[in-house]
């Protein structure tokens, strides 16, 4: 794996100034070093891969397909000793998140246009402001909550279970292993227990899959099993990966989405009232903006480079790993006038924050219909918001690639 030149400035994406506010670094990375050097025991292996953080650049890289991979366990030693990875994490490397074409274009095909459809995603509106407004209710009652656990994490989280079919009896335990899995601090204790709760989540999909093989219905699960493109379907394996990863596409981001949102309007009131007196803006341009500031999904997953190629004058070498981050990208002067102002008649609006190119978010729809309802319930139903705690003790996500509060104390009534 190559190393750091020497030469490039070197960022910890794990460190609190990256993880809580790290906007003014890559504003000055963007400025003056566009290429540098990162290092993460989460993101990136061994000493580390090359940042980018210019807006072109984080799109050539996404769209870059000949020049780069997804395929760690093709293209690093991964593969080589996948033996000795956790079951739960080999699995999750043989979605498509982590694949390149055809085997990515087939997977996205069978689950996308045969399964998690727009169409399925659009019918799910009604069960999603029903939610949010039990969830309205409960806030009502108390005033005083933290946002995170008792809104934007339950929301999704309910919605997720309600598109995979989890029995009812089943719901409270699912609840509690996804919120254990999303509480991971980083910390090797924290990190085995994630790992068990994965193991445990596996096996539940696994009994799902296996009840819908026997009773099937007219479910997402179902669909997947059933989904066929020219005479092929997913393998078992296959499915409960799928399961498995839409659980993570369709949940911990627009959890993120949701709380970081609020917490940006409270942090900018004038946008608040604008939003107040014009909610019909989440239809159009707010929600686009609110993306954008917010970037939930900090960075895309590393790519391998697969030859020798050249990025802003800083020579990339073959097996190097190149990452782009979102969040900077968000912020480019270049593309985005006065970038670090929230903005909510901003129009055009290109963000990236589902990504792009072939591993564009296939969770893109849900969690725009999710926060577009959420924030609507919230504004109708409780319009004054007020954070409890002053705004230096909201810490986010001991993670690099998610990025969201951990709590949000707020008053709203």
């Amino acid at each position: 794996m190559p190393k750091n030149p020497g030469t490039l400035s070197v960022t910890d994406l794990d460190s609190r100034e990256m993880l809580d506010n790290p906007y003014p670094r890559l504003a000055r990375l963007r400025a003056s070093e566009p290429v540098s050097w990162a290092k993460s025991r989460e993101h990136l292996r061994g000493s580390g891969g090359y940042m980018l953080t210019r807006y072109e650049d984080v799109l050539a890289l996404h769209g870059g397909d000949d020049l780069y991979s997804t395929d760690l366990l093709k293209h690093t030693l991964f593969g080589k000793f996948a033996w000795v990875l956790p079951p739960t994490i080999r699995m999750l490397m043989q979605t498509m998140v982590f694949k390149d074409d055809p085997d990515h274009k087939r997977l996205r095909t069978l689950v996308v246009h045969k399964a998690f459809t727009p169409k399925r995603v659009a019918g799910l509106a009604p069960d999603i402001a029903k939610i949010a407004g039990q969830l309205a209710d409960e806030i009502e009652a108390n005033r005083e909550v933290d946002l995170v656990h008792q809104f934007a994490v339950r929301l999704p989280l309910s919605v997720i279970a309600t598109l995979l079919g989890v029995a009812d009896a089943d719901r409270d335990r699912f609840h509690q292993l996804v919120e254990t899995l999303g509480g991971n601090s980083g910390r090797r204790d924290s990190r085995l227990r994630g790992l068990q709760t994965a193991r445990q989540l596996a096996q539940l999909f696994e009994d799902l899959i296996e009840d819908r093989r026997r009773n099937p219905d007219d479910g997402l699960v179902s669909e997947l099993i059933r989904a066929e493109v020219e005479g092929e379907r997913l393998s078992h394996k296959e499915t409960v990966a799928m399961v498995f990863l839409l659980l993570l596409a369709g949940h911990d981001t627009t959890a993120s989405l949701i709380s970081s949102s609020v917490l940006t309007l409270i942090e900018n009131p004038e946008q608040l009232a604008l939003l107040r007196a014009q909610p019909e803006l989440l239809e159009t341009t707010a929600l686009e903006e609110l993306l954008r500031y917010t970037t939930p999904v900090a960075c895309g997953a590393p790519r391998i480079a697969l030859q020798d190629t050249e990025i802003c004058g800083v020579p990339i070498p073959r097996g190097a790993q190149v990452v782009g981050m979102l969040t900077a990208a968000n912020r480019d002067d270049a593309v985005f006038e006065n970038p670090d102002a929230l903005d909510l008649h901003r129009k055009p609006n290109k963000h990236v924050s589902f990504a792009y190119g072939m591993h564009y978010c296939l969770g893109t729809h849900l969690a725009r219909l999710e926060g577009r309802i959420a924030l609507t319930t919230l504004l109708q139903r409780l319009p004054n918001w007020e954070l409890t705690v002053p705004r230096d003790r909201v810490r986010f996500k001991s993670t690099v690639s998610l990025r969201g509060p951990v709590k949000l104390p707020v008053r709203m009534y």
